[in-house]
């Protein structure tokens, strides 16, 4: 069943990051000024929701999926359709534009695309713990989690559940005694947002909870925003950069009144890229491979086709 309020947020949380970015260019980062703070609240938050949504999402349409014979491959699969295709074109297209442009990551090799494409946390030339798509980070998690995820849905729902909860609270614990940098990284507690969701999720489920009419009717128009919440949340760094270096060179330096503008911008980005892009590719991935019937209603995404 769609939920209607999981898209509103997405697009919330696009917001909420796309805003961080503004600001902080505006800012230039510098942590004593207000609107820093502020930018950091921002894109947190943005983070956090994206990160409780996927743990409620996982969890609501694969309710009826643990315990089925592959259930978990028939997962991983749909989340790579969903994921990876959008994923590698922009970090591709980013990469072509650090090297004409001669930003950060210009001097990015094989070994960085190799890493970033395959979703592996590594320390970029500048420092960072950053793949050649900066705001790929996230996604990098999002992978861990899907993996974590799957195997728990080789178990019947009420251990699974437990396992995928048990498996993500030790990994916080242990993380900082790991040898390893990726895995003690990857080990951070942001990780408990996904629990949050999926507790979330299961309460929702166990009760029985119903969306009320008056929020689908509330949020009914930030759908199609909410469908495009992942190409803008990729996209949108690209869109900034052009966005401001406009504003600069027609307007002047940057102002308050940049960050409405910009988020106008990458709003329209994200929605264009989602429509002529994002959904055909996702059509041609899923003609591609079709799952059992049975498994598609199961593993189907609320708010997505």
């Amino acid at each position: 069943m769609k939920l209607h309020f999981l898209q509103a947020a997405r697009a919330i949380a696009a917001w909420l990051v796309i805003a961080d970015h503004v600001l902080l260019e505006l800012t230039h980062g510098e942590p004593k000024n207000s609107l820093t703070r502020v930018a950091w609240i921002l894109g947190d938050a943005g983070v956090y929701v994206f990160f409780v949504i996927s743990g409620f999402i996982m969890v609501h349409i694969c309710w009826d999926s643990f315990g089925r014979p592959s259930a978990a491959s028939s997962f991983l699969w749909r989340r790579i359709i969903r994921i990876v295709p959008l994923y590698w074109l922009a970090t591709i297209v980013a990469l072509g534009y650090h090297r004409l442009s001669a930003t950060h990551g210009a001097h990015a090799g094989w070994l960085e695309l190799v890493l970033s494409i395959a979703f592996i946390p590594h320390v970029d030339q500048e420092g960072r713990w950053a793949p050649i798509l900066p705001q790929g980070w996230t996604l990098n998690y999002e992978m861990m989690f899907y993996i974590i995820f799957a195997l728990g849905l080789s178990f019947r729902r009420e251990i699974g559940l437990l396992a995928v909860g048990v498996t993500l609270a030790a990994f916080v614990i242990v993380g900082p005694l790991l040898p390893n940098e990726t895995l003690a990284y990857l080990a951070s507690p942001i990780v408990l947002w996904f629990l949050l969701g999926m507790g979330v999720a299961t309460l929702w489920r166990w009760r029985s909870v119903e969306e009320p009419q008056w929020l689908v009717s509330s949020v009914r128009f930030l759908e199609p925003l909410g469908d495009a919440s992942y190409s803008t949340y990729l996209v949108h760094g690209l869109i900034l950069t052009m966005v401001l270096r406009v504003w600069i060179m027609t307007v002047g330096p940057l102002s308050i009144w940049s960050v409405p503008v910009s988020l106008a911008m990458a709003t329209i980005g994200g929605w264009a890229t989602h429509m002529v892009v994002e959904r055909p590719i996702l059509r041609i991935a899923k003609n591609f491979w079709k799952p059992s019937r049975q498994l598609v209603g199961s593993l189907k995404v609320p708010g997505r086709s």
